[in-house]
């Protein structure tokens, strides 16, 4: 049965973001990213821990016991960070993926370290994340222990080295396409191909940076279709970077109206957009992208471009599916 408990009585209308917990690093990692995003945007932290059958031979009040113990250690850590911070917990005996799918359905964001205690070491990525990536009702970010919270500061959390909303990729000089506006310490990089998704993605991007005061840097690449046994058609006038450009473009114009304060960088590069999108996140604070992008098939669950940057990238990733 689950047990919420609650430490401010006006937490009904806030913005809701929850966070998974189970005592290891990465659950660490990601409540302290959460409560920071909490802290930023003023929404309530719910703080979820499950203990599911595997547990079968342990009573149910040592159960409840380390579940209290969990939820009180991640609760004291939130506080430490924002002490006004709104916080509600919850406690069940249940499948954790499953419990953290059902509380997707009431948050306006779910935060999960990328492996809880019972992943094997070995994997990049834990099933509880890979679960909640795939089926949670709203956005998904899978913080890993080595990644940052989202600086509030000002501080400059470019680890790299490289100049604050440049990456760290050589770009063709004429793929890029640079605003004026003034840069930041931190950045938040999306991918973006013009599916659902990615706009979705686009879309929640620049509504953080603008509530965080970071830097937009959006990435959107192409390729040479591949073809075997026969050469593919292609008019000699057609220019897939000049094509990427003008689809990019549009699909920045809404957003450069609707957030005129945020700092925002575009760019254009050949190349398959999962080591693209991997690389850019080096010495940013976000990585964004889609569930499920162009190239993907429609009865995925979740892409291949997706799951790659949630498994490899450098900062947090955040999942964005169609809508949501």
């Amino acid at each position: 049965m689950a047990k919420e408990n609650v430490d401010r009585t006006d937490v009904g209308t806030a913005r809701r973001i929850a966070v998974g917990v189970d005592g290891s690093a990465n659950a660490t990692a990601a409540l302290e990213w959460a409560a920071t995003q909490a802290q930023l945007t003023g929404a309530v932290l719910a703080i979820v821990t499950a203990f599911g059958p595997g547990h079968v031979f342990v009573s149910v009040k040592e159960v409840n016991r380390v579940m209290r113990e969990h939820v009180d250690e991640a609760t004291a850590q939130a506080k430490r960070i924002a002490p006004e911070l709104a916080i509600a917990s919850r406690t069940h005996a249940g499948l954790p993926e499953s419990v953290l799918i059902e509380e997707s359905a009431v948050a306006d964001l779910l935060v999960v370290g990328s492996r809880g205690r019972g992943g094997f070491t070995g994997l990049l990525l834990g099933s509880v994340s890979r679960r909640c990536v795939q089926l949670a009702r709203c956005p998904v970010i899978v913080v890993g222990q080595h990644r940052q919270a989202p600086a509030t500061d000002g501080t400059d959390r470019n680890r790299s080295g490289i100049p604050p909303g440049t990456g760290t990729i050589n770009f063709p000089k004429e793929g890029a396409l640079m605003t004026t506006s003034a840069e930041t310490d931190r950045r938040i990089v999306v991918g973006v191909d013009g599916s659902k998704s990615s706009i979705a993605a686009l879309e929640w991007a620049a509504t953080e940076a603008e509530l965080t005061g970071a830097g937009l840097k959006v990435l959107m690449t192409w390729e040479w279709p591949i073809s075997y046994g026969w050469a593919l058609s292609v008019p000699s006038d057609y220019d897939p970077t000049h094509e990427s450009e003008k689809l990019l473009g549009d699909l920045l114009q809404p957003i450069r109206e609707a957030h005129p304060g945020v700092s925002i960088a575009s760019t254009v590069v050949e190349g398959h957009p999962s080591p693209v999108l991997v690389e850019a996140s080096q010495g940013a604070d976000l990585l964004v992208v889609g569930s499920r992008g162009h190239g993907e098939f429609a009865g995925m669950l979740l892409g291949s471009v997706s799951e790659h940057c949630v498994s490899n990238a450098h900062c947090p990733v955040l999942v964005m599916r169609d809508g949501k």
